[in-house]
Protein backbone atom coordinates (compact mmCIF):
# COMPACT_ATOMS: atom_id res chain seq x y z
CA UNK A 1 0.00 0.00 0.00
CA UNK A 2 0.66 3.97 0.07
CA UNK A 3 2.50 4.99 3.07
CA UNK A 4 3.21 8.58 2.03
CA UNK A 5 0.71 10.23 -0.57
CA UNK A 6 3.89 11.34 -2.38
CA UNK A 7 4.52 8.21 -3.20
CA UNK A 8 1.03 8.30 -5.87
CA UNK A 9 3.16 10.40 -8.48
CA UNK A 10 1.13 11.19 -11.71
CA UNK A 11 0.22 7.93 -13.74
CA UNK A 12 0.21 5.34 -10.47
CA UNK A 13 -2.68 2.74 -11.66
CA UNK A 14 -4.99 1.92 -8.20
CA UNK A 15 -6.37 -1.01 -8.16
CA UNK A 16 -8.84 -2.70 -6.00
CA UNK A 17 -7.51 -5.21 -3.19
CA UNK A 18 -10.79 -8.04 -5.03
CA UNK A 19 -9.31 -7.35 -8.65
CA UNK A 20 -5.67 -7.92 -7.82
CA UNK A 21 -6.56 -11.68 -8.94
CA UNK A 22 -7.55 -10.53 -12.24
CA UNK A 23 -4.55 -8.43 -12.94
CA UNK A 24 -3.05 -10.77 -15.12
CA UNK A 25 -5.45 -10.54 -18.25
CA UNK A 26 -5.82 -6.69 -17.23
CA UNK A 27 -4.90 -3.67 -19.59
CA UNK A 28 -3.03 -1.04 -17.40
CA UNK A 29 -2.23 2.20 -19.32
CA UNK A 30 0.87 3.39 -18.50
CA UNK A 31 2.27 7.44 -18.70
CA UNK A 32 5.06 7.83 -20.68
CA UNK A 33 8.15 9.24 -18.95
CA UNK A 34 8.07 12.43 -20.91
CA UNK A 35 4.91 13.35 -19.76
CA UNK A 36 5.88 12.70 -15.84
CA UNK A 37 6.75 15.70 -13.83
CA UNK A 38 10.41 16.68 -13.01
CA UNK A 39 12.31 19.47 -11.99
CA UNK A 40 13.84 21.68 -14.05
CA UNK A 41 15.50 24.01 -11.78
CA UNK A 42 16.87 23.93 -8.30
CA UNK A 43 17.13 26.46 -5.56
CA UNK A 44 18.58 26.67 -1.96
CA UNK A 45 15.31 28.24 0.41
CA UNK A 46 16.32 29.42 3.93
CA UNK A 47 14.41 30.79 7.03
CA UNK A 48 14.36 34.15 7.09
CA UNK A 49 14.67 33.57 10.78
CA UNK A 50 18.37 31.73 12.18
CA UNK A 51 15.79 29.65 14.14
CA UNK A 52 13.01 28.72 11.91
CA UNK A 53 14.48 25.78 10.26
CA UNK A 54 12.48 23.42 11.69
CA UNK A 55 9.07 25.40 11.23
CA UNK A 56 10.43 25.80 7.37
CA UNK A 57 10.52 22.26 6.98
CA UNK A 58 7.23 21.19 8.43
CA UNK A 59 5.53 24.02 6.38
CA UNK A 60 7.59 23.09 2.77
CA UNK A 61 6.57 18.82 3.31
CA UNK A 62 3.00 20.19 3.81
CA UNK A 63 2.88 21.89 0.55
CA UNK A 64 4.64 18.35 -0.94
CA UNK A 65 1.47 16.61 -0.12
CA UNK A 66 -0.66 18.32 -2.69
CA UNK A 67 2.25 19.74 -4.95
CA UNK A 68 3.96 16.84 -6.43
CA UNK A 69 6.12 18.91 -8.58
CA UNK A 70 8.57 20.21 -5.52
CA UNK A 71 11.64 17.75 -4.91
CA UNK A 72 12.68 18.69 -1.17
CA UNK A 73 16.09 17.29 0.17
CA UNK A 74 17.52 18.65 3.57
CA UNK A 75 21.27 20.13 2.96
CA UNK A 76 23.53 17.87 5.33
CA UNK A 77 27.12 18.35 6.52
CA UNK A 78 28.11 17.69 3.07
CA UNK A 79 26.62 20.02 1.24
CA UNK A 80 28.33 22.67 -0.77
CA UNK A 81 28.41 26.39 1.01
CA UNK A 82 25.66 27.66 -1.03
CA UNK A 83 23.81 25.25 0.00
CA UNK A 84 24.26 25.11 3.75
CA UNK A 85 24.08 29.32 3.66
CA UNK A 86 27.42 29.41 5.35
CA UNK A 87 27.20 32.37 7.71
CA UNK A 88 24.87 34.74 5.79
CA UNK A 89 22.00 32.66 5.41
CA UNK A 90 22.34 29.24 7.73
CA UNK A 91 20.68 25.97 7.46
CA UNK A 92 18.39 25.43 4.01
CA UNK A 93 16.43 23.45 2.12
CA UNK A 94 17.64 22.61 -1.80
CA UNK A 95 13.69 22.36 -3.73
CA UNK A 96 13.31 21.65 -7.19
CA UNK A 97 10.63 23.60 -9.17
CA UNK A 98 8.75 22.95 -12.35
CA UNK A 99 9.75 26.57 -13.39
CA UNK A 100 9.90 29.85 -12.68
CA UNK A 101 6.06 30.63 -12.01
CA UNK A 102 6.69 27.50 -9.83
CA UNK A 103 8.73 29.22 -7.79
CA UNK A 104 6.47 32.65 -7.76
CA UNK A 105 3.57 30.40 -6.12
CA UNK A 106 5.80 28.73 -3.82
CA UNK A 107 6.76 31.28 -2.23
CA UNK A 108 3.18 32.90 -2.40
CA UNK A 109 2.26 29.53 -0.71
CA UNK A 110 4.31 29.65 1.94
CA UNK A 111 3.48 33.64 3.10
CA UNK A 112 -0.73 33.04 3.04
CA UNK A 113 -0.81 29.53 4.54
CA UNK A 114 2.11 29.17 6.71
CA UNK A 115 2.80 32.80 7.31
CA UNK A 116 6.61 32.42 6.49
CA UNK A 117 8.63 34.94 4.70
CA UNK A 118 11.98 32.61 3.09
CA UNK A 119 14.56 33.51 1.12
CA UNK A 120 14.75 31.41 -2.43
CA UNK A 121 18.44 31.76 -3.54
CA UNK A 122 18.21 32.58 -7.61
CA UNK A 123 18.26 29.26 -9.18
CA UNK A 124 21.16 27.01 -10.11
CA UNK A 125 22.31 26.76 -13.42
CA UNK A 126 24.35 23.69 -14.24
CA UNK A 127 27.67 24.86 -16.30
CA UNK A 128 29.73 22.13 -18.17
CA UNK A 129 33.52 22.64 -17.78
CA UNK A 130 36.22 21.04 -19.44
CA UNK A 131 39.98 21.82 -18.52
CA UNK A 132 42.41 21.59 -20.55
CA UNK A 133 46.51 21.05 -19.94
CA UNK A 134 48.30 23.85 -19.14
CA UNK A 135 51.24 25.10 -16.85
CA UNK A 136 49.67 24.32 -13.57
CA UNK A 137 48.54 21.22 -14.40
CA UNK A 138 51.09 19.76 -16.72
CA UNK A 139 50.65 15.90 -17.99
CA UNK A 140 47.49 15.61 -16.98
CA UNK A 141 44.54 14.26 -19.14
CA UNK A 142 41.57 16.65 -20.18
CA UNK A 143 38.48 16.69 -18.66
CA UNK A 144 35.15 17.81 -17.96
CA UNK A 145 32.49 18.08 -14.81
CA UNK A 146 29.19 19.98 -13.92
CA UNK A 147 29.43 23.04 -12.02
CA UNK A 148 26.38 24.00 -10.10
CA UNK A 149 27.69 25.75 -6.81
CA UNK A 150 29.61 29.05 -8.06
CA UNK A 151 31.82 28.23 -5.30
CA UNK A 152 33.50 25.65 -7.09
CA UNK A 153 34.42 27.64 -10.16
CA UNK A 154 37.72 27.57 -11.24
CA UNK A 155 40.68 30.00 -10.41
CA UNK A 156 41.21 33.15 -12.98
CA UNK A 157 43.74 32.07 -15.08
CA UNK A 158 42.73 28.42 -15.44
CA UNK A 159 43.04 27.13 -19.05
CA UNK A 160 39.02 25.59 -19.71
CA UNK A 161 36.34 25.72 -22.55
CA UNK A 162 32.86 26.84 -20.83
CA UNK A 163 29.41 25.07 -21.81
CA UNK A 164 26.07 26.80 -20.44
CA UNK A 165 22.36 25.26 -20.84
CA UNK A 166 20.22 26.12 -23.96
CA UNK A 167 16.67 26.91 -23.53
CA UNK A 168 13.88 27.41 -26.60
CA UNK A 169 11.91 30.09 -25.80
CA UNK A 170 8.93 31.22 -27.03
CA UNK A 171 6.74 34.26 -25.76
CA UNK A 172 3.61 35.11 -26.22
CA UNK A 173 2.94 39.23 -26.57
CA UNK A 174 0.29 41.58 -27.87
CA UNK A 175 1.81 42.81 -31.15
CA UNK A 176 2.13 46.58 -29.51
CA UNK A 177 5.60 45.38 -27.74
CA UNK A 178 7.04 43.80 -30.14
CA UNK A 179 9.60 45.79 -30.40
CA UNK A 180 10.05 45.89 -26.63
CA UNK A 181 9.85 42.28 -26.66
CA UNK A 182 12.57 41.32 -29.96
CA UNK A 183 15.04 43.96 -27.93
CA UNK A 184 14.91 42.09 -24.31
CA UNK A 185 15.84 38.78 -26.46
CA UNK A 186 18.65 40.50 -28.04
CA UNK A 187 19.57 42.04 -24.54
CA UNK A 188 19.52 38.49 -23.05
CA UNK A 189 21.84 36.67 -26.06
CA UNK A 190 19.04 35.31 -27.73
CA UNK A 191 19.55 33.43 -30.86
CA UNK A 192 18.03 32.81 -33.91
CA UNK A 193 14.87 35.48 -33.70
CA UNK A 194 11.92 34.39 -35.35
CA UNK A 195 8.48 35.84 -35.02
CA UNK A 196 4.52 34.94 -36.64
CA UNK A 197 1.68 36.33 -35.66
CA UNK A 198 -1.34 34.33 -33.93
CA UNK A 199 -4.04 36.29 -34.67
CA UNK A 200 -4.88 39.98 -35.27
CA UNK A 201 -3.58 41.09 -32.10
CA UNK A 202 -0.99 38.44 -30.44
CA UNK A 203 2.25 37.58 -31.73
CA UNK A 204 4.67 34.27 -31.19
CA UNK A 205 8.36 34.96 -30.57
CA UNK A 206 10.67 32.53 -30.63
CA UNK A 207 14.54 32.15 -29.49
CA UNK A 208 17.43 30.01 -28.27
CA UNK A 209 18.46 31.50 -25.26
CA UNK A 210 20.98 30.78 -22.43
CA UNK A 211 18.98 29.26 -19.09
CA UNK A 212 21.31 31.30 -16.78
CA UNK A 213 19.73 34.29 -18.45
CA UNK A 214 16.19 32.99 -18.49
CA UNK A 215 16.04 32.05 -14.84
CA UNK A 216 17.42 35.16 -13.61
CA UNK A 217 15.31 38.86 -14.49
CA UNK A 218 14.11 37.78 -17.24
CA UNK A 219 10.64 36.56 -16.37
CA UNK A 220 10.31 40.20 -14.70
CA UNK A 221 11.41 42.24 -17.63
CA UNK A 222 9.47 40.67 -20.18
CA UNK A 223 6.06 40.99 -17.52
CA UNK A 224 7.52 45.39 -17.41
CA UNK A 225 8.27 45.73 -21.00
CA UNK A 226 4.66 43.94 -22.25
CA UNK A 227 2.57 45.39 -19.27
CA UNK A 228 2.17 42.31 -17.66
CA UNK A 229 0.39 40.57 -20.77
CA UNK A 230 3.52 38.67 -22.00
CA UNK A 231 3.86 34.47 -21.46
CA UNK A 232 6.86 32.65 -21.58
CA UNK A 233 7.59 29.06 -21.95
CA UNK A 234 10.96 26.97 -22.24
CA UNK A 235 11.79 23.21 -23.21
CA UNK A 236 15.43 22.32 -24.08
CA UNK A 237 17.03 23.19 -26.76
CA UNK A 238 19.19 20.99 -29.24
CA UNK A 239 21.60 20.63 -28.89
CA UNK A 240 20.92 21.37 -24.66
CA UNK A 241 24.52 23.18 -24.66
CA UNK A 242 26.84 25.86 -26.35
CA UNK A 243 30.24 27.40 -25.62
CA UNK A 244 30.82 30.66 -23.75
CA UNK A 245 32.78 33.23 -23.11
CA UNK A 246 31.41 33.28 -19.19
CA UNK A 247 33.21 35.00 -16.05
CA UNK A 248 32.69 34.61 -12.37
CA UNK A 249 32.32 37.63 -10.49
CA UNK A 250 32.96 37.92 -6.65
CA UNK A 251 31.32 40.68 -4.34
CA UNK A 252 33.51 41.57 -1.68
CA UNK A 253 32.62 43.76 1.66
CA UNK A 254 35.74 45.37 2.84
CA UNK A 255 37.97 42.98 0.67
CA UNK A 256 36.03 40.14 2.63
CA UNK A 257 34.00 38.06 -0.54
CA UNK A 258 30.44 37.34 0.35
CA UNK A 259 29.92 34.15 -1.89
CA UNK A 260 25.92 34.10 -1.81
CA UNK A 261 26.21 37.30 -3.87
CA UNK A 262 28.19 35.75 -6.54
CA UNK A 263 26.71 35.79 -10.05
CA UNK A 264 28.31 34.47 -13.57
CA UNK A 265 27.85 36.73 -16.45
CA UNK A 266 29.18 36.98 -19.88
CA UNK A 267 32.66 38.80 -20.24
CA UNK A 268 31.30 41.69 -22.68
CA UNK A 269 28.67 42.72 -19.74
CA UNK A 270 30.28 41.95 -16.86
CA UNK A 271 31.57 45.42 -15.60
CA UNK A 272 28.29 47.20 -17.01
CA UNK A 273 26.44 44.39 -14.54
CA UNK A 274 28.96 44.74 -11.64
CA UNK A 275 28.20 48.57 -11.18
CA UNK A 276 24.67 48.00 -10.88
CA UNK A 277 25.02 45.36 -8.21
CA UNK A 278 27.67 47.35 -6.54
CA UNK A 279 25.05 50.53 -6.55
CA UNK A 280 22.67 48.34 -5.51
CA UNK A 281 24.42 47.53 -2.67
CA UNK A 282 25.03 50.83 -1.68
CA UNK A 283 21.43 51.96 -1.41
CA UNK A 284 20.36 48.89 0.76
CA UNK A 285 23.48 48.35 3.19
CA UNK A 286 23.25 50.57 6.29
CA UNK A 287 25.79 53.33 6.70
CA UNK A 288 28.41 51.82 9.78
CA UNK A 289 30.79 53.54 12.15
CA UNK A 290 33.26 52.39 9.49
CA UNK A 291 33.90 53.05 5.85
CA UNK A 292 32.06 50.29 3.94
CA UNK A 293 33.84 49.48 0.35
CA UNK A 294 32.08 47.34 -2.01
CA UNK A 295 33.92 45.79 -4.59
CA UNK A 296 33.01 43.35 -7.98
CA UNK A 297 35.65 40.98 -9.02
CA UNK A 298 36.20 39.42 -12.02
CA UNK A 299 39.02 37.29 -14.25
CA UNK A 300 41.63 38.71 -10.69
CA UNK A 301 40.52 42.43 -10.95
CA UNK A 302 38.68 44.88 -9.95
CA UNK A 303 36.06 45.78 -12.03
CA UNK A 304 33.45 48.19 -9.90
CA UNK A 305 33.85 49.70 -6.66
CA UNK A 306 31.70 51.86 -4.64
CA UNK A 307 31.99 53.16 -1.12
CA UNK A 308 29.24 53.95 2.08
CA UNK A 309 30.17 56.48 4.22
CA UNK A 310 31.17 56.48 7.38
CA UNK A 311 29.21 57.94 10.46
CA UNK A 312 31.62 60.84 11.39
CA UNK A 313 31.24 62.79 14.90
CA UNK A 314 32.49 66.07 14.62
CA UNK A 315 35.43 65.97 17.31
CA UNK A 316 36.67 69.30 16.51
CA UNK A 317 33.26 70.73 18.25
CA UNK A 318 33.71 70.15 22.34
CA UNK A 319 30.20 72.20 23.09
CA UNK A 320 27.27 73.67 21.42
CA UNK A 321 28.79 75.70 18.28
CA UNK A 322 31.59 76.09 20.42
CA UNK A 323 35.22 74.29 18.05
CA UNK A 324 38.29 73.68 19.03
CA UNK A 325 39.69 76.64 17.63
CA UNK A 326 42.95 79.14 17.89
CA UNK A 327 46.60 78.82 18.35
CA UNK A 328 48.14 75.82 17.08
CA UNK A 329 46.73 73.04 14.29
CA UNK A 330 48.71 70.30 15.35
CA UNK A 331 45.66 70.51 18.50
CA UNK A 332 43.33 69.42 15.67
CA UNK A 333 44.91 67.46 13.90
CA UNK A 334 45.78 65.31 16.95
CA UNK A 335 41.96 65.12 17.38
CA UNK A 336 41.47 63.81 14.02
CA UNK A 337 43.85 61.58 14.33
CA UNK A 338 42.95 60.14 17.36
CA UNK A 339 39.33 59.31 16.11
CA UNK A 340 40.58 58.04 13.33
CA UNK A 341 42.66 54.79 15.31
CA UNK A 342 39.46 54.45 17.15
CA UNK A 343 37.57 53.88 14.01
CA UNK A 344 40.22 51.90 12.63
CA UNK A 345 40.22 49.45 16.04
CA UNK A 346 36.12 49.39 15.79
CA UNK A 347 36.54 47.93 12.17
CA UNK A 348 38.99 45.20 13.05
Amino acid sequence: GLKDPRQAQPGTVLILNKDVSKQSSMIIPTLPDSLQAKSVLYASVHPMDSDGFEELCQAVDKLALNDTGLDVAKTGGGASSSERGGPFLGPGLRVGFQGLLHVEVFRQRLRDEFHLEAIVTPPKVPYTITYHPSKNRPNKEEYTEVIEDLDKWPAPGAKITIQEPMVEARIMAPQEYAGNVMDLMKRKRGLGLASRPIDDETWLFTARMPWGEVVTDFHDELKNTTAGMGSLDTTEADPPLQEANLAKVDILLNTEVVEPLAFVCHKDVAQSQSRGVCKKLQEVLPRQQFVTVIQAKAGGKIVASERIRAYRKDVLTTGGSKSVGGGDVSRKKKLLEKQKKGKKRQQA
